[in-house]
């Protein structure tokens, strides 16, 4: 496992945190939260520590401003997942007051009916690879960076003939997947929120002939 220093961790959870906070999902879940900022601070330092251990934090040449989190689904296991949960229940006590726990509470039922983390079983039987993260700091956008990152899984997905996932619920994330192959299968609603999640996937392409040109 490659070893990740403290900086290096500060930094992903940094972006990551500023990445995701006006994400519409996460401002559901916060929403009326006195303490929403410092929660999502300590829930992305619980996800980029989960992310290394598992193997799962890809870097852009090594810098951390700039990252993808996916997981190959042969490599997915259910203990990791509940202790991830676990963790973020158990941060989530420590951080809030009750009132805040009783409001995250409320809004976590509501926003939960449009959160899946199965739904591919409905279009994919075999291997698939799960794109859960792309952030990229403010600083390094307009460069390439996104581009750059999923680049190499694009070309992962060819070769291995394994399907791309990603779920999103910010539907201006859309037309950016759409560029690189992703195809909308499947929206997600529910009469208790105005939140959506929409699922993608990438089917392998063909590759090039080596004869070609």
């Amino acid at each position: 496992m490659v070893e990740f220093n403290r900086e290096t961790i500060d930094t992903v959870a940094r972006v990551m945190a500023d990445s995701f906070m006006e994400d519409p999902m996460n401002r559901a879940v916060l929403d009326g939260l006195e303490k929403a900022g410092e929660l999502m601070d300590v829930h992305s330092r619980i996800h980029t520590r989960h992310a290394i251990r598992t193997g799962m934090l890809q870097l852009l040449d090594g810098n951390p401003g700039a990252f993808l989190i996916g997981l190959d689904s042969r490599d997915a296991s259910r203990l990791d997942d509940w202790r991830l949960i676990l963790q973020i229940y158990l941060v989530s006590l420590r951080v809030l007051g009750f009132r805040d726990i009783r409001r995250l509470l409320s809004n976590s039922r509501k926003t939960g009916s449009v959160l899946s983390f199965s739904w591919e079983k409905e279009f994919i039987k075999g291997r698939y690879y799960r794109l859960k993260i792309v952030a990229v700091d403010k600083s390094m956008r307009g460069q390439g960076a996104f581009r750059r990152l999923v680049t190499p899984l694009l070309e992962f997905s060819d070769t291995e003939k394994v399907p791309l996932i990603i779920e999103t619920h910010n539907a201006y994330n859309l037309g950016l997947y759409r560029k690189f192959g992703f195809e909308l299968v499947k929206t997600i609603t529910s009469p208790r929120t105005e939140i959506r999640q929409y699922c993608m996937i990438r089917q392998p392409q063909p590759l090039a002939s080596a004869e070609a040109g």
